[in-house]
């Protein structure tokens, strides 16, 4: 009786608390919800943290930390709610000042009854086991990854963007390592056989910002136009890393110096060292004073192209843009993710166009935007840019092209619209008025309309809260809103439509001048006449921004069933290689080359125009004088090459045996080509892919082959039994590997034996979003999908959505989305009469 009275007791106990833990009465659920988000930015406010982490060697070890959390309150009608999304048996101790309290600990929170609490400064002390899910841990470094809501399964803390804070860290760690974090560091000593960094306070960041890395590291300091700068890096092959340094580090400079004149702010947090990671997840990452960089993004190859030069360029500038948009001014709630991401890109572009004359920056802007944007947007998952969220533990569901690539396509219009001098006076405006605290979208778009007599509040309603994309035809030699899927809707943009009179009367060509957002659906005779023609040495055609946008037009054409059929698409492609010289458009070219060869060419057709296709690219690989088209042309052949004579020659360039003149390959080009030669199952797979293996100086690149090379096994068992092993989280730690991976177990020439992993990976989605990063659930499923294009993949994923019809709607958007192709494959088929 005694026990039972004892467990009622602590239940009720238990409920009372968890009565508090929220103003509505009921215990929090997992995540931050928006109500807990509110309650909190309410009354709570001026939140410091100490935190203090012993780091073993090797990742088995466990992290012992203890952090003191100081902060402001101003009400006592709830329960405190701190965030720590790690097992129980990791929090240790809990106390309010010197005392030991008693807490809950419930759905990921840990839970203070507020009579532990008084209103005004507390300080809450918390031993406790780091989780390692945010960690990214390898044998010899680690380096952390907060976005977007992750820094609560390392420590306990109030995980929102808009509870900003100082950090204060303190490391222990083996000696021989390195550590950088967001703070300067402040004083370093040994003890124990450790080495101890302690790093100063940050000034107030959201808690996605905090970071360190931890680990052996290179590391060189510079001091570029009076800013001091640290290059932390892995990378051993010291050619590669004398050939970048110098640019690494002036683009930085350069990048950090144009944003303080267009901000009229200077650099708002101290120092500015950044970490160049192999395998990072990301191109690159904002914490302020630590960037976080893709190594391979910023260390090139010999021969890498004006557009990879200015892809690394425009990262820099990207993460450095984002130390004021999204750092020094944070979104309120992650649902305006797209606001930081957004000004980065528009930032970015400001800055790394000077530099690059040489680039038309228009028609660059047009392919690296539009049909990322178009690839989500024409499918039945599309979204608004501005989405709802009303938990924190779905904010990486958000992340996706129409925040990436559509945004900036929209912000580009905005400035159009009220022009550059008043983006700038506004946009300086939204900085200083909300400098190191938080704002929203809407708040932006009131600083704007105060200054115009335009409804930019309207022309934003539809642009930037609802989904899709508007279609256009021509009619009465005009151009047409099409009928909108929601009623009444009308995309405001400025329309042009060119008429060439060489092409003959009546012949019109939509959208020219590549501005205009939507599908322009081409009349049949016009887009006839431009790909017979296709000549870029005409004067009708010189000009690259209109070839791209009426190639752009012609490939959302063939998707809906308008253009050419795509046997016929592939012909057109091939005729217009030889004759186009931008490196841009021969990039786009290659890129729909391959997407139509491999989706929507059945085997028999491929097998019809293989050697001509092989042939075709080969003599163009030898001809050319650009390294960067030849390059392009380089890894298109690897890609497509099947005949015996392409896997000859692969394989010849592999060994060295064969010689292209002009073509330097890096290590990664050889162990892709080793890949690619066993894939295509002739010569001996094992001894190829062993050779490389043992032929790879660079241990994490050396880690990542001997993790991808069983799905490149020939024996199905063996790739089988790989899969298996992704179902278990511990084998998904290193994203990027598991990607290429993915890529081969599915690729078009062994769809028949993936078709049983796609039921698994659909049913794993949930818990890859829970335990992933957040560009992951979106690349599980697009490097699942894209190589399927049968009638059998595309009936699981509509048996999975039908067995599952109360589906999280963000993934299933993401399901829809990443099976598009596969369904227009199969449409197409159908509609062709093909088999």
């Amino acid at each position: 009786m005694n026990s039972i009275r004892s467990l009622i007791l602590a239940s009720a106990a238990l409920l009372a608390v968890l009565a508090c833990s929220r103003p509505e009465g009921s215990a929090p659920e997992k995540g931050v919800s928006f109500a807990l988000n509110q309650y909190r930015k309410q009354h709570i406010d001026s939140i410091r943290y100490a935190i203090e982490l012993d780091i073993p060697a090797g990742k088995a070890g466990k992290i012992v930390g203890k952090e003191t959390i100081s902060f402001h309150l101003d009400a006592l009608d709830s329960a405190l709610v701190l965030d720590f999304n790690a097992d129980a048996g990791h929090l240790l101790d809990v106390r309010v000042g010197d005392e030991q309290v008693g807490h809950q600990f419930v759905n990921e929170h840990i839970v203070i009854d507020p009579k532990h609490l008084r209103k005004g400064r507390n300080e809450v002390v918390i031993d406790f086991v780091a989780g390692d899910q945010s960690l990214n841990r390898s044998e010899d470094y680690l380096y952390t990854l907060f976005v977007p809501d992750r820094a609560s399964t390392c420590f306990p803390l109030f995980d929102q963007p808009n509870l900003k804070a100082s950090y204060q860290l303190t490391l222990k760690m083996p000696v021989e390592w390195e550590a950088v974090s967001n703070g300067k560091l402040n004083a370093q000593t040994t003890s124990n056989g450790k080495r101890i960094y302690a790093f100063e306070a940050t000034k107030p960041v959201s808690s996605y910002l905090f970071a360190f890395a931890a680990g052996k590291f290179f590391k060189e300091t510079r001091t570029q136009d009076g800013r001091e700068m640290t290059m932390y890096y892995r990378e051993t092959d010291t050619t590669k890393v004398n050939r970048n340094r110098d640019e690494v580090f002036r683009l930085h400079a350069q990048s950090l110096t144009w944003l303080e004149d267009y901000t009229s702010i200077e650099y708002p947090f101290g120092k500015f060292d950044f970490v160049l990671l192999p395998s990072f997840q990301y191109g690159g990452m904002e914490h302020p004073g630590a960037v976080f960089y893709n190594e391979s993004a910023l260390f090139l190859d010999e021969n890498a192209s004006v557009n990879r030069k200015m892809a690394r360029a425009s990262v820099i500038a990207h993460e450095s843009a984002h130390m004021w948009f999204g750092d020094l001014v944070t979104m309120d709630w992650f649902n305006d993710v797209w606001l930081k991401e957004v000004f980065a890109n528009f930032m970015a572009a400001k800055i790394v166009h000077p530099s690059f004359p040489e680039i038309n920056h228009d028609l660059r802007f047009l392919l690296a935007h539009y049909p990322n944007a178009y690839d989500v947007d024409r499918t039945a998952g599309t979204n608004p840019i501005l989405q709802q969220l009303g938990n924190l533990k779905n904010a990486g569901t958000l992340y996706g092209a129409i925040i990436y690539m559509k945004a900036p396509i929209v912000m580009r219009q905005l400035e159009r619209k009220i022009g550059e001098k008043m983006m700038q006076e506004s946009l300086r405006e939204y900085l200083k008025t909300y400098s190191f605290g938080n704002a929203r979208w809407d708040d932006l778009i009131g600083i704007i309309d105060k200054r115009t007599p335009q409804d930019i509040a309207a022309w934003s309603n539809v642009w930037v809260k609802t989904p899709g994309m508007p279609q256009y035809q021509v009619e009465n030699g005009q151009l047409a809103q099409m009928q909108d899927s929601v009623s009444g809707r009308v995309w405001e943009q400025p329309l042009v439509m060119k008429t060439l009179p060489e092409a003959g009367e009546g012949l019109a060509f939509p959208n020219q001048d590549g501005t205009g957002y939507g599908y322009f659906k081409m009349d049949s005779a016009s887009k006839a006449w431009f790909f017979k023609h296709y000549d870029p040495a005409a004067p009708a055609l010189r000009d690259p921004v209109f070839r791209g946008a009426m190639l752009v037009n012609g490939w959302e054409g063939m998707l809906r069933g308008d253009g050419p059929a795509p046997a016929q698409f592939v012909i057109h492609t091939m005729n217009a290689l030889p004759k186009e010289q931008n490196p841009l458009l021969v990039d786009y070219l290659l890129g729909n080359l391959q997407t139509t060869w491999w989706v929507f060419l059945n085997a028999d057709q491929r097998a019809e125009y293989q050697v001509r296709m092989e042939n075709k690219i080969w003599q163009l690989l030898n001809s050319t004088t650009d390294k960067g088209i030849q390059t392009s042309y380089f890894r298109a052949f690897k890609a497509l090459a099947l005949t015996d004579d392409g896997w000859q020659k692969m394989h010849g360039i592999w060994t060295g045996k064969l010689e292209v003149k002009g073509l330097v390959l890096s290590e990664d080009d050889k162990i892709s080509l080793a890949y690619e030669l066993a894939l295509k199952g002739k010569g001996d797979p094992k001894l190829i892919l062993q050779t490389q293996l043992n032929a790879t100086k660079n241990p994490d690149r050396k880690a990542r082959m001997q993790f991808v090379i069983p799905a490149l096994s020939t024996s199905e068992a063996e790739r089988d039994a790989f899969f298996e092993t992704l179902k278990k989280e511990e084998n998904r730690e290193k994203e990027a590997w598991v990607l290429d991976a993915l890529a081969y177990l599915h690729h078009p020439l062994r769809t028949r034996s993936a078709l049983k992993y796609l039921r698994p990976s659909l049913d794993l989605l949930q818990e890859i979003q829970l335990t992933g990063d957040i560009f992951f659930p979106t690349r599980w499923l697009h490097s699942t999908f894209a190589g399927h294009s049968s009638p059998e993949a595309a009936a699981i994923v509509q048996a999975f959505l039908k067995a599952h019809p109360g589906y999280p709607y963000f993934l299933k958007n993401k399901i829809l989305q990443a099976t598009d192709m596969l369904d227009r494959s199969v449409k197409l088929t159908a509609a062709n009469g093909r088999s």
